[in-house]
């Protein structure tokens, strides 16, 4: 008894079934033009597979880095008349150390100039001014210092207003446990 596609005779056991398939002989049928859209297609569905896991990777990383610092530690790096500004706050020995970097994008020698700071504590009344000047060039930062009382909570998060020129800036950081 010849099977369906003529090639290859089944064998008849009472009971068993067997199936005869041969791929290289199904293959070997097919004309050169179907064999090459099927390796086409075949091409272009893993690599839109792979396209489109790479772009939800693309989407997920793109997500986590624009959102992640409002989540994670707020504003530490602001930019205030022209001057880029850096929070950092610790906790040591039950007080909290708070350090602002303060640094010129170009030089302004000619231009002299003061730079205002508020610190202030979540959790604390106490509030810190500090006034320095403003650094001249550009590989001279000025760091400006503080030291507030550390509230009870251990995540406690750390405000600097800052006045630069009569423009303000508003930065805050997540004080880190030393």
């Amino acid at each position: 008894m010849p099977s369906k596609g003529g090639r290859m005779p089944e064998t008849h056991d009472p009971g068993e079934h067997h199936f005869h398939y041969n791929r290289e002989d199904r293959e070997a049928l097919l004309s050169d033009e179907t064999k090459r859209v099927l390796q086409k297609t075949k091409l272009f569905t893993m690599n839109r597979r792979n396209m489109i896991i790479l772009a939800d990777i693309a989407i997920i990383l793109l997500f986590t880095m624009i959102f992640a610092p409002f989540f994670l530690g707020g504003k530490t790096h602001a930019k205030v008349d022209g001057f880029s500004t850096n929070l950092k706050a610790y906790v040591f020995d039950g007080n909290l150390l708070i350090s602002m970097k303060v640094e010129a994008k170009e030089d302004n020698s000619l231009e002299a100039g003061l730079v205002k700071v508020v610190f202030t504590a979540e959790g604390s009344d106490e509030e810190v001014e500090v006034i320095d000047l403003l650094p001249g060039s550009v590989g001279e930062p000025r760091v400006l210092r503080a030291e507030i009382p550390a509230p009870n909570d251990k995540k406690v998060k750390v405000y600097a207003l800052v006045e630069i020129n009569e423009k303000t800036g508003k930065l805050s950081a997540k004080a880190k446990q030393e």
